[in-house]
């Protein structure tokens, strides 16, 4: 990834295997299972066939500068990669500059 460039932020649709059952069953009672639906929100660092891999926090080392830190990061296999939504670029944030966010501070 090249530091300059913010990756894309998506929201992946993926299947993910069930938790393992730890007790014993009779195999003529056990139900059908099947994998789990998940959905998985951050920025893209890596896009391959084998992993999409999400970060959802990114920082800057220098506290400024462009982003070249990435923490919480989330592997999900490509194959079980359902579909991938990119979301809309998020604009430049500064609540002291928002004047409609004014009523959501809390009183010290």
């Amino acid at each position: 990834m090249n530091p300059s460039e913010t990756p894309p932020l998506v929201l992946i649709e993926w299947v993910d295997s069930g938790q393992p059952l730890a007790a014993w069953q009779w195999l003529a009672e056990i139900r059908n299972r099947r994998p789990h639906r998940c959905v998985s929100v951050g920025f893209l660092i890596q896009d391959d066939a084998q992993a999409k891999v999400l970060a959802p926090n990114l920082g800057a080392s220098d506290g400024s500068g462009d982003f070249d830190q990435a923490s919480g990061l989330t592997t999900i296999p490509t194959a079980a990669v359902v579909r991938i939504l990119c979301l809309s670029e998020v604009s430049a944030y500064s609540p002291a500059s928002d004047a409609e966010s004014a009523p959501m501070r809390q009183a010290s």
